[in-house]
């Protein structure tokens, strides 16, 4: 997190007149305590994942009016601050750690003046109380290397890992809620931090699985999933059937000495790749018994030439 404040900590009409929508009394400047804190960016996290700048944009819409609260604990006694105002801004001479133009989110907070707020004031200005994390949600989490979503195994690429001399990375992007901002020791952005919730993939079954609350919209996702994994599920079996009967196809071609009945009992239980194996194993052997001829070639294909009595037998 990063902080702005000044020894007077001045507040200015506008900046109270937005901090006065939160309040249920019209605070004066001298009752409010503001400071900015750097939320969330676009540079590679230690999750290795980053959020698209798209993502930025949105969560500067969402984070407005959310509570800051103490290690992600989503408890009314945690409170402490309450941001007024968000925004994103790019760096111009700053880039990041793959090349693109740096862009954060920055937002102003605000805290009341009071007796209980005194220690955590106390905190920001001497630096303690400095790292933040964002709880938020997003729909999409993409592979920089294929562009496949990474959550529902479409991806066989390892975040964390380089494949051509590119670090491999999710991208988050689609940002559906945020829902609080924390400060925390360590936050998984180097330079802010970020908790990361998806609404469908690994997370959500794992919510589910554990028995922990899922809101309406949480189902709905859930249920989406779940549809999208049988419609997947079915067109991989129609494809892997087609392939046991290519597969029993091409060995009775090959006159591989096996019974029709034999050989669709062999494929059964063979995976996707098995099969294409054998298949073209089966397809080589039968090239032997059944070389494939060009009716009427023509001199010179395949670098070989060919006489004109050659083709009479595809004369009609």
């Amino acid at each position: 997190m990063e902080r702005e404040t000044s020894k007077e900590n001045k507040v200015s009409e506008s900046e109270l007149a937005l901090i006065n929508e939160y309040s249920r009394k019209e605070l004066k400047a001298d009752e409010v305590y503001t400071f900015s804190v750097v939320l969330c960016d676009n540079d590679i996290d230690r999750d290795n994942e980053h959020f698209s700048d798209a993502a930025l944009d949105k969560l500067a819409e969402l984070f407005v009016g959310v509570t800051g609260i103490y290690d992600h604990d989503p408890s009314a006694k945690n409170q402490i601050a309450r941001i007024y105002s968000c925004k994103t801004e790019t760096l111009p001479d700053k880039l990041t750690s793959y090349g693109a133009p740096y862009k954060r989110v920055v937002a102003k907070a605000y805290v009341p003046v009071c007796k209980g707020s005194e220690e955590f004031i106390a905190m920001l200005d001497s630096g303690i109380k400095k790292e933040v994390s964002v709880g938020c949600g997003v729909r999409s989490c993409t592979c920089s290397i294929c562009g496949e979503d990474m959550r529902v195994g479409e991806c066989s690429h390892v975040k964390g890992k380089t494949y051509g001399g590119e670090l491999c990375c999710g991208i988050l992007d689609d940002p559906t809620d945020a829902y609080e901002w924390s400060f925390i020791a360590v936050p998984a952005q180097r330079k802010a931090g970020v908790i990361k919730s998806f609404l469908s993939g690994g997370d959500i079954e794992k919510r589910f699985f554990t028995h922990e609350n899922l809101d309406s919209s949480d189902i709905d996702e859930l249920k989406a999933y779940i549809s999208s994994l049988k419609t997947k599920a079915e067109e991989g079996e129609r494809y892997k059937s087609a392939l046991r009967l290519e597969a029993v196809k091409a060995g009775i071609t090959a006159k591989v000495g096996i019974e029709s009945a034999l050989l669709e009992s062999m494929v059964k239980g063979l995976s996707v790749d098995e099969l294409l194996r054998l298949k073209s194993g089966f397809e080589r052997e039968a090239e032997k018994h059944l070389p494939i001829r060009m009716q009427t070639k023509p001199d010179g294909c395949f670098g070989q030439t060919k006489s004109r009595e050659e083709n009479n037998g595809f004369r009609i």
